[in-house]
């Protein structure tokens, strides 16, 4: 049975769910033959994300189905600078099973008003060269591609960037 629409109301993470946020992202990556490997630099962030993006001046939001079960992250990662400053969309995972509903879309445009309301002119993200949908839906909201970039953590990834002004 294919799971509800489910609403769109992310809130702050709280103690306790880096676990549950581990498992989202381990089934996002399954069908690209990814892990998550906290040990990673580029990905240790994750091990306690509410506080690592809270001591940025950002926030790590969560979106949960009706049986509180996570079916969505995204974060947003505030660059050192005075104002205008750059924000970052970071960690904008969509459990495989909620794809194609808009939560992505919603998730990406939630941070971009959070930054805007933060004095942030531009965002940027960078996506992993095989997350061909999520580029699609980026540059659907207007972010242009501008660059690829190898990446040392142990999945061997290539990661394109994208970015627009706020």
């Amino acid at each position: 049975m294919d799971p509800q629409p489910t609403p769109f109301v992310p809130i702050p993470i709280r103690a306790g769910m880096e676990r549950a946020v581990h498992d989202l992202i381990d089934r996002c990556y399954r069908p690209y033959g990814l892990r998550l490997n906290l040990a990673d630099e580029c990905e240790a962030h994750l091990a306690d994300p509410g506080a690592y993006f809270r001591a940025r001046g950002g926030e790590f939001w969560i979106l949960t189905d009706p049986d509180s079960n996570l079916v969505a992250t995204a974060a947003l990662d505030l660059h050192d600078g005075p104002p205008p400053r750059l924000a970052e969309l970071k960690s904008m995972y969509v459990d495989p099973g909620y794809r194609r509903r808009g939560i992505g879309r919603a998730m990406t445009i939630h941070v971009m008003e959070a930054a805007r309301s933060r004095a942030c002119a531009q965002m940027e993200l960078w996506s992993d060269t095989r997350f061909e949908a999520a580029h699609a839906m980026y540059e659907s909201l207007g972010f242009v591609r501008f660059g690829e970039r190898a990446v040392a953590d142990s999945n061997q990834s290539r990661e394109f960037g994208f970015r627009r002004s706020l």
